[in-house]
C-alpha cells in the first residue's frame, strides 16, 4: 500500500493533481465491459425471468378474450343458457325435424319396436306361471280365466295395473294385488266380498250383496242362502248396514224373518212369518225393535195372531189383528153380548 502523501491529505488539491484524477477516471470508463454469459435455461431456449419482465406481450395473466369469457361464465344467466336452454333448443329442433318427416318417424318407431321385441323375447323375462291366493275355489278359477296369461308370455308386455283392474271388475272381488315375484311368477292376491243380504231388484231377481251394498252376483236358488235376509224396495242397497244393525239388536227374530222392505226410502218394515208386519220408525229403529222384543219376552206378542205392529210412533205403539183374529174376536163379543158362553 502506497503511503499517503501529506499533500493528498490536504483538503485542497493542486491543479495538476485534479487533472491527473480526471484522466484516471476517463481511462476507467473507456475499458470494455465483460460480456454476460447465457444461463442454462437460456441455452435450452427458455427465456429468463428478466427477459420475460422486459417483454410486455408475454405477461403471466390471461389474455383479454379469456378474461372476458371467464367473467361472462360466472353469470348464472350465461351458464343456464349454455347448459340448459341451448340443449333443450337442440333437442326441440331435432324432435320437430323427426316429427315433420313421416318416413323418418316411422323408421325410428320400427327400430325401437324391433329392439323392444328382441329384449322382450329373452327367456329371463318370460312368465313362469300364475298363482292366485285368497277367495273360494270358484273365485280363483274365475280369476285365472280373467287374467288369461299363459306361461312363457313376456312380462314386459303385461300391464300389471290393467290386470289388477280386470280382476277387481269381478263382482265377488273386493280388492286385488298383482305383482311378479323374483322367480318370474305372476302373484295375484284377492280379497273376496262377504255376502250378507239378498236383494230382490226391480226385475224380481235375487242378487247377493255385501255390507256396502255392492252386488256380488246372482242368487239363482233362494234355498242356497237360507241364512241371508232378503231386502227389497227403492234405496234398500244403500242401507244394508241398518239391516245388519237391526238383526244384531234382535237375533231371536231371525227364524221368523222373511224380508226387510224399504218404505219411502226413509224407513224399514219387517215382514215376519204368518204375514206379520212390523212398521219401524225412520229414526231410532233399533230402539223401537228392542221395545217389541221386550213385549215379546213379557207377553209373547210375536206368537199372537197379529197382522201389524206399528212402531212408527214409539210412544204410542199400535197393534192390528189379522182378519181371522178380528172375525173370531167379533164372534166372541157377540156371544158375550147375548149372554152365551164364549167359544
Amino acid at each position: 500500500m502506497r503511503p499517503v502523501s501529506p499533500r493528498m491529505t490536504s483538503a485542497k488539491f493542486t491543479r495538476d493533481e485534479m487533472r491527473r484524477l480526471i484522466s484516471f477516471a476517463a481511462a476507467d470508463n473507456k475499458r470494455p465491459s465483460k460480456p454476460e454469459l447465457p444461463t442454462k435455461a437460456e441455452s435450452k431456449g427458455i427465456p429468463s425471468a428478466a427477459k420475460k419482465a422486459r417483454d410486455p406481450r408475454k405477461g403471466p395473466g390471461p389474455s383479454k378474450l379469456v378474461y372476458r369469457l371467464s367473467r361472462a361464465w360466472k353469470k348464472p344467466m350465461v351458464r343456464n343458457a349454455a347448459l340448459v336452454y341451448l340443449p333443450l333448443a337442440l333437442l326441440g329442433l331435432i324432435g320437430w325435424r323427426v316429427a315433420a318427416d313421416d318416413q323418418m318417424r316411422g323408421a325410428i318407431e320400427a327400430r325401437v319396436a324391433s329392439v323392444f321385441e328382441r329384449i322382450a323375447a329373452r327367456p329371463e323375462f318370460a312368465v313362469r306361471g300364475v298363482a292366485v291366493s285368497g277367495g273360494s275355489t270358484g273365485l280363483r278359477i274365475d280369476v285365472h280365466a280373467v287374467i288369461g296369461v299363459e306361461p312363457g308370455t313376456s312380462s314386459l308386455t303385461l300391464d300389471v295395473d290393467e290386470l289388477r283392474r280386470r280382476v277387481e271388475a269381478l263382482g265377488p272381488v273386493e280388492s286385488a294385488a298383482v305383482q311378479f315375484d323374483p322367480q318370474g311368477t305372476l302373484m295375484v292376491r284377492v280379497v273376496e266380498r262377504v255376502p250378507v243380504v239378498l236383494y230382490r231388484n226391480a226385475e224380481n231377481r235375487l242378487v247377493i250383496m255385501d255390507e256396502g251394498g255392492v252386488e256380488i252376483g246372482p242368487a239363482s236358488i233362494r234355498a242356497n242362502y237360507r241364512d241371508l235376509p232378503v231386502i227389497l224396495g227403492d234405496g234398500a242397497p244403500a242401507h244394508v248396514s241398518e239391516v245388519l244393525s237391526l238383526i244384531e239388536t234382535a237375533p231371536e227374530i231371525g227364524p221368523r224373518l222373511r224380508a226387510f222392505v224399504r218404505v219411502g226410502q226413509r224407513r224399514w218394515d219387517m215382514l215376519l212369518g204368518r204375514d206379520m208386519l212390523i212398521k219401524l220408525p225412520a229414526e231410532n229403529s233399533a230402539e223401537a225393535l228392542s221395545q217389541i222384543m221386550a213385549l215379546h219376552y213379557a207377553q209373547d206378542i210375536l206368537d199372537r195372531d197379529l197382522a201389524v205392529i206399528d212402531m212408527r210412533l214409539p210412544e204410542r205403539p199400535a197393534l192390528r189383528m189379522s182378519p181371522e183374529a178380528a172375525e173370531t174376536y167379533q164372534i166372541r163379543r157377540a156371544v158375550a153380548a147375548i149372554g152365551g158362553e164364549e167359544t
